[in-house]
């Protein structure tokens, strides 16, 4: 096993006698081989112990063993001891995932200093997640197991069975302690192990090998089914910023459209049965809204777009004096009528009276009801119709500032002035004003 180890590390890791390693060490089985094998392998390493305090002195004694380890093999300790329980009542979690995360934060605390994180899950460990995605409910990729390599997180005893590593603990004579929480079927996982893994064995003897290779087809097929979904959702979507828009019509064209959506639609926060009802909408009128904990999705003519319900700004600035709507990312020029001005057709580009802007100003975003009287038109017209006319989206109307002098609106930034406020005869001083986006 030793030798297989070697041979599995250095393809992990090349120049791996370079890196510097922290081990998560438990006390048990399968760290305390770990921690022996980066030993034997000459590999420079330090060890980082938890002390959960659930089990008593038993845990006392798991850190005391550890500590004594890294003093034989000279490698630099580190230990943390929590209080398990009180944080799990704090988080509302179950007792696995309170000190799960008390690991990792703590991990991630001190493992600046190393090039990776090395923890000792093998292959039943990786059995058992996979029997135990399938029991909650997964897709491809819940499918692949527990990845050996994650960023800086390194996982080399995934090729052994914990059969092996105890075999090999045997006849090396490497110390480790069993935890007799292993062995209470409280936990999922447990339960797994003690319950389900051993009846599978009774029609596969060598079930946890079957897995491995499984899920190491399971992996390659899943990163072929990636690279090709990537290439599809390339086709149909467009980024903007935090904006995407993903092409109804592309969308539409795919074999299966409810798949490619859900997974265009799941960095998003958007569930399956919610990107279902997102589907089944694409044929019905625009502005049709959907939200995800932290985007919204609005279904457009020929688009559905999200974006960050955060990106949506709210605010109103008061603008004592016309200078300084320079403040909020416009610029103000002041000239006297002596000619026409030479206008110019850029939308983000106003010119107006002088004499008919009253201060203050607001700057703001729209608000329902809103009505201007659109230069170029005769009447007035709800900025809601307007938008409706230049096909503007729900989203995008909701970010369009509107300059206004008291209750009436002086421009719909980037889009229209209000004819109440244009040039003519009469004008004796007007302000160029244009709009640079920072609104």
């Amino acid at each position: 096993m030793e030798e297989l180890f070697k041979q599995h590390i250095d393809q992990m890791v090349p120049q791996a006698q370079e890196k510097k390693f922290l081990l998560a060490v438990s006390g048990g089985a399968d760290s305390s081989v770990l921690a022996y094998l980066f030993h034997q392998c000459r590999l420079p390493f330090a060890i980082a112990h938890c002390n959960f305090h659930l089990r008593g002195e038993d845990s006392d004694k798991d850190m005391e063993l550890v500590r004594k380890k890294a003093e034989e093999y000279g490698v630099s300790y580190f230990e943390r001891e929590f209080d398990t329980i009180a944080f799990q009542q704090e988080k509302g979690l179950s007792l696995e995932m309170a000190a799960r995360q008390l690991r990792y934060d703590w991990f991630a605390q001190i493992d600046k200093d190393f090039d990776y994180l090395v923890t000792a899950h093998n292959a039943n460990d990786n059995a058992e997640t996979f029997l135990l995605n399938m029991c909650r409910g997964t897709g491809l990729k819940g499918l692949t197991g527990i990845p050996e390599k994650n960023g800086k997180l390194l996982r080399p005893l995934l090729p052994f069975s914990s059969a092996q590593i105890r075999r090999f603990a045997a006849e090396k004579g490497v110390e480790y302690r069993n935890d007799v929480s292993n062995f209470s079927e409280a936990f999922q996982r447990n339960k797994i192990r003690l319950s389900v893994i051993p009846k599978l064995e009774e029609l596969n003897p060598e079930l946890v090998s079957t897995f491995s290779r499984n899920m190491a087809l399971l992996k390659r097929q899943f990163v072929f089914y990636r690279s090709q979904m990537e290439k599809l959702i390339c086709s149909m979507v467009c980024a903007e910023g935090d904006t995407i828009r993903i092409s109804i019509q592309e969308l539409k064209k795919c074999e299966d459209p409810a798949l490619v959506l859900c997974e265009i639609l799941k960095d998003y926060g958007f569930s399956p049965s919610l990107a279902e009802q997102i589907l089944d909408s694409i044929n019905e009128i625009s502005g049709k809204q959907f939200f995800s904990s932290e985007y919204q999705l609005v279904k457009d003519r020929e688009s559905l777009i999200v974006s960050r319900l955060n990106s949506i700004q709210e605010e109103e600035t008061r603008i004592v004096k016309v200078k300084d709507l320079e403040l909020s990312g416009f610029k103000v020029e002041e000239f006297a009528i002596d000619k026409s001005p030479d206008f110019s057709p850029n939308p983000n580009v106003l010119y107006v009276d002088a004499a008919k802007l009253a201060t203050p100003l607001i700057l703001r975003h729209w608000c329902e009801g809103d009505r201007f009287y659109p230069f170029g038109m005769r009447g007035s017209k709800k900025l809601s119709d307007f938008f409706i006319d230049q096909k503007i989206n729900l989203i995008e109307k909701k970010n369009i500032p509107v300059l206004c002098s008291g209750d009436k609106i002086v421009w719909l930034v980037g889009y229209r002035g209000d004819d109440r406020f244009k040039i003519d005869n009469q004008t004796k001083k007007y302000y160029k004003i244009t709009y640079h986006g920072s609104f």
